[in-house]
């Protein structure tokens, strides 16, 4: 079974601008057959951020105005989801039994607007809940830190101190891509993994087994640097020798094409890794899918 339950459409801020049904069609014509709908809410502590709110030379903050900046409004980026679960929703029935399409969403960072966070969750009948780190308390967005002037251990150290809050906030189904800053902290020099700080890795997956919230195996890293699924093999090796059973495949695709890539490879990596099914959630319950 393909399944495929982190993408993108035209109502999240960074994909293309192609509907709905663009992407069901190359999902079925890949022969998947769960197919999820995540776009991106993300949650900011302030209403707004200056270049001089970070020392000289440590972020990009050009990159941010022209990538993040235009599609904030004040603490928040919103995307129309009312209009996006309406177009899952005819989708479904254009498509009937050839392919199930599950209507969540990704929030970055909910603990930095608890309130409204709980109350978008409770808003709208969404299938799952992806909670994810992208930008750190002072809310730059990790790609555009320049990572040169950063000690990595004082980086990783900010960064899984917003993973524990994200996961004290709970409300979430599934924990997105945990090794998300190795996409951009790669430097002619440096081979940067999580390897080193598996006293973090092992607090968050603990936290994952007791909430019963699913790890992501995400697929986008293939394509990157890493050349490989996240997260490294060691981490999903360490998350079953801890007892964990709930883990989801998702592509992070924000283009038609892009749906589904990778996934076979992504469970090829959990069955090496001793898994031997794959988690799906429908009205938020748990569902267990065996890996062929």
């Amino acid at each position: 079974m393909i399944l495929d339950l982190h993408t993108h459409t035209q109502y999240s801020y960074d994909a293309e601008a192609r509907p709905v049904i663009d992407h069901v069609q190359h999902a079925v014509q890949k022969g998947v057959s769960i197919l999820g709908f995540t776009e991106h809410v993300e949650f900011f502590r302030k209403d707004s951020i200056q270049a001089s709110d970070f020392a000289s030379g440590t972020v990009d903050f050009v990159g941010y105005q022209k990538e993040i900046e235009p599609f904030r409004t004040g603490r928040t980026i919103m995307p129309d989801l009312a209009s996006e679960q309406k177009d899952i929703f005819a989708a479904q029935e254009v498509y009937g039994e050839q392919i199930t399409l599950r209507a969540g969403v990704e929030i970055g960072q909910p603990h930095a607007a608890p309130e409204q966070a709980r109350a978008l969750i409770q808003t709208y009948p969404f299938d799952y809940v992806i909670g994810s780190i992208h930008q750190l308390s002072d809310d730059m967005d990790l790609y555009f830190y320049r990572y040169e002037t950063i000690h990595p251990d004082e980086f990783w150290e900010k960064y899984f101190a917003e993973v524990r809050e994200l996961l004290a906030f709970g409300h979430i189904q599934i924990l997105a891509h945990l090794d998300y800053p190795l996409r951009v902290m790669k430097l002619p020099h440096n081979q940067p993994s999580l390897k080193g700080y598996m006293n973090y890795v092992d607090e968050v997956l603990k936290l994952l087994i007791a909430k019963d919230i699913a790890l992501e195996s995400n697929t986008k890293g293939l394509y990157g640097w890493q050349q490989e699924v996240g997260p490294e093999a060691f981490v999903l090796t360490r998350y079953r020798e801890l007892g964990g059973e709930l883990i989801t495949v998702g592509s992070d695709s924000h283009a038609p094409e892009t749906v589904a890539r990778g996934i076979p490879r992504a469970l090829e990596r959990l069955r090496a890794a001793g898994f031997r099914a794959v988690t799906d959630f429908e009205n938020k319950n748990i569902i267990q899918h065996a890996i062929a």
